[in-house]
C-alpha cells in the first residue's frame, strides 16, 4: 500500500478509492465511488465567480454521483454564481455559501479589508486565466500593449476590474475620473465585440477564458486573446472554505481535493481555464489557438492598488 503526502494531509491510495484523514479537524472523509447507502446527505454550496461556475457545477455533479462520504454521510455539492464584489458587499450572499471561489486571491484581501472574517487570508488555487486584450481576429490586431488603450482610435471596454488593477500597477491610471476608466466601464464588453462603432477598432479587457467561451458561440467571427507585451495578471481562482461548521468544512475540503483530480482538471481546461501553473494541455492549447506555456506575468499588485481599482470601478 503506497502512502503519499499532500500538504499536511497524509493520503493513502487504496485501490480505486482514496482515504484522507483531515489533521486540522480530526474528521475523516473518503474519496471515490462507493456502493451501499450513505444515510443522511450532507449538502454544501460553493459561491463561485460566474465564469467558472458552469465548470464547477459539472465537477460538483460528478462529485455528488460518486457518493463521497464525510463523517458517514454522502456529500452533495452545489455551485451558485456570485460576482466577487456582490459577495464582499452583501452578507446575505455570503451566508448561502460554505466556500467561495472568486476570480483572484486579490478578492480575499479585499474581503478581509472590509471586515469579512469568515474569508481566510489565503486559499489554494484551482485554475488560472490571464487578463488579456481581446479584439476581432479578422482585424489582425497584431501585438498589443496596455498603452494601446490610451489610443483614442480604439473603442475601449472591460468585462471586470482586473484590467483596471493592471493599468494602475503600470501607472496608466491614477484617478477614478480618468477618461480611460470611464470608457472601460461603459460596455458593451466582450458580448458586443462585433457590434461596436465602425469608426474605431474595438479592444476589450477581459480574461482568456472569456475569449474561449465567446469564440465557442461566435465561430464565424472569433476574437483573438492578446497578452500585452508588458505582461499581464494571472487570475488564480482560489477555493476558500468559509463555513465554521466542522462537518461542512470537511465536506468542502473533500470537494476541493476532488477538483484536483484528472477528470476535474479536464473539465476546467475544456471550459478554457489553465492549470494552476498557468499551462494548457497540448490538445486544448491547439483547440483554442493559445500557447501551452503561461504568459509573462506582471508583478503582483499591492493592496493600495486594489483599493484604487475598486474605487475607480465603483
Amino acid at each position: 500500500m503506497e502512502q503519499k503526502a499532500v500538504g499536511r494531509r497524509p493520503v493513502m491510495w487504496v485501490g480505486a478509492a482514496v482515504l484522507a484523514v483531515l489533521t486540522a479537524g480530526g474528521g475523516a472523509w473518503a474519496l471515490g465511488a462507493f456502493d451501499g447507502s450513505c444515510g443522511a446527505t450532507l449538502r454544501i454550496t460553493v459561491a463561485a465567480q460566474p465564469e467558472i461556475a458552469p465548470a464547477l457545477r459539472e465537477a460538483a455533479a460528478n462529485f455528488t454521483v460518486e457518493k463521497h462520504r464525510v463523517r458517514g454521510r454522502c456529500v452533495q455539492a452545489a455551485v451558485t454564481p456570485v460576482a466577487p464584489a456582490d459577495y464582499v458587499r452583501d452578507a446575505a450572499r455570503r451566508e448561502i455559501g460554505d466556500a467561495w471561489v472568486p476570480e483572484s486571491a486579490l478578492w480575499l484581501g479585499v474581503a478581509r479589508d472590509r471586515g469579512v472574517r469568515s474569508v481566510p487570508d489565503r486559499a489554494p488555487s484551482i485554475a488560472a486565466s490571464p487578463v488579456v486584450l481581446a479584439a476581432p481576429r479578422a482585424a489582425d490586431p497584431g501585438e498589443q500593449s496596455w498603452q494601446a488603450l490610451r489610443d483614442t482610435g480604439h473603442s475601449r471596454r472591460a468585462d471586470g476590474m482586473s484590467g483596471t488593477v493592471a493599468l494602475i500597477a503600470l501607472g496608466q491610471i491614477d484617478s477614478a475620473d480618468d477618461d480611460l476608466v470611464k470608457d472601460l466601464r461603459k460596455g458593451p464588453a466582450l458580448a458586443g465585440l462585433t457590434a461596436v462603432e465602425r469608426s474605431a477598432d474595438p479592444i476589450v479587457v477581459t480574461t482568456e477564458q472569456a475569449v474561449v467561451a465567446y469564440n465557442d458561440t461566435h465561430r464565424p467571427n472569433p476574437a483573438a486573446a492578446l497578452v500585452p507585451r508588458e505582461g499581464t495578471l494571472l487570475l488564480d481562482h482560489p477555493f476558500a472554505v468559509t463555513t465554521a461548521d466542522p462537518g461542512r468544512r470537511d465536506a468542502a475540503q473533500a470537494f476541493l481535493t476532488a477538483l484536483g483530480t484528472r477528470s476535474a482538471r479536464d473539465i476546467l481546461q475544456r471550459a478554457g481555464f489553465r492549470t494552476v501553473q498557468g499551462t494548457f494541455a497540448p490538445e486544448y492549447a491547439q483547440r483554442f489557438g493559445l500557447t501551452e506555456r503561461p504568459p509573462r506575468a506582471l508583478r503582483p499588485p499591492e493592496l493600495k492598488e486594489i483599493r484604487q481599482a475598486l474605487k475607480a470601478w465603483g
